[in-house]
């Protein structure tokens, strides 16, 4: 919880910020909308389903917070196919 809640460098609110930027740089042309960018909607997905977690954890909901943790992975799993990095299996090996 303290690293959802963090202010201070590497926490949730910088992985946000990297995330989305990541995301941004797979842009075909400088005119288009970042909004429109699949590694954009990927990354704005997963983002939701981490917050979904982070709301069910300061309700103390396990139950929900475990669904949110396997909907936010499946999410972080699309996203890292958007942005070209490898898996969340290969990560976790």
């Amino acid at each position: 919880r303290d690293y959802f809640a963090s202010e201070d460098v590497g926490s949730w609110k910088d992985l946000t910020s990297a995330g989305y930027l990541l995301a941004n740089a797979f842009r075909r042309n400088s005119s288009a909308a970042p909004d429109s960018l699949p590694s954009v909607k990927a990354w704005k997905k997963f983002a939701t389903e981490v917050e979904g977690m982070t709301k069910s954890l300061k309700k103390k909901d396990s139950a929900g917070a475990m669904t949110a943790y396997k909907s936010a992975v499946d999410a972080l799993g699309d996203y890292l196919t958007q942005v070209e990095l490898p898996s969340v299996a290969e990560l976790a090996a």
